[in-house]
């Protein structure tokens, strides 16, 4: 019995060892097609926020993702553009407070469906994404819709995200000034290619 169990460990402890030898590590740089974006669909006005610092790792396995991968991604909240310069300022000092709460975190994440899916260079793969996304000093379980596939000469993973943030979720307030009108709810994009190359 005490053999069986041995051999059993080790045999698992193998499948360890080379399902972490199958994970790569690709790493997002901010710039280039990095790109993160809300819309706020408020009764009187709809704008977008935009930036490109974006950064962080993904580790998987593109051959076959597994059920969960690792993700880190951070975003520079005070570079978020929405086209006004005072909207810009209320945005980041009144309601982002990006003095105290400098960045957006993802961590993860539980691939919930599409695990096992094999990335392919010019086919999107598609998956729902479970992570922890952190904004404004509070952190959240959320759940995402993925696409990636494999670009570059193989060496890369570009991917995309579509996702709702509930202000009132994050302690986020709502602007009272006139001239600013903010949906409660805003719709995020994020994409980026993300590299195995140093």
């Amino acid at each position: 019995m005490l053999r069986r169990v041995l051999v059993l460990i080790a045999v698992l402890s193998i499948m360890v060892v080379v399902n972490a030898a199958r994970a790569a590590d690709f790493v997002v740089r901010p710039g280039g097609d990095s790109k993160v974006v809300f819309t706020s669909k408020a009764p009187t006005e709809t704008f977008e926020g935009k930036t490109s610092q974006m950064s962080g790792t993904l580790s998987l396995d593109p051959v076959a993702v597994g059920d969960s991968i690792t993700v880190h991604l951070e975003v520079d909240l005070a570079s978020l553009d929405t086209g006004s310069k005072l909207r810009n300022k209320h945005m980041r000092e009144n309601h982002l407070e990006t003095g105290k709460f400098p960045k957006a975190v993802f961590d993860g994440a539980a691939i919930l469906a599409g695990a096992g899916a094999k990335l392919e260079p010019g086919k999107a793969a598609a998956f729902q994404v479970e992570g922890t996304f952190t904004i404004h000093g509070v952190s959240r379980r959320l759940r995402c819709d993925a696409q990636a596939m494999v670009a570059g000469k193989g060496n890369a993973v570009a991917f995309s995200a579509t996702f709702p943030i509930k202000l009132s979720d994050y302690d986020i307030k709502l602007p009272e000034f006139l001239f600013m009108k903010l949906a409660e709810t805003q719709q995020v994009r994020v994409s980026a290619t993300a590299s195995s190359q140093p």
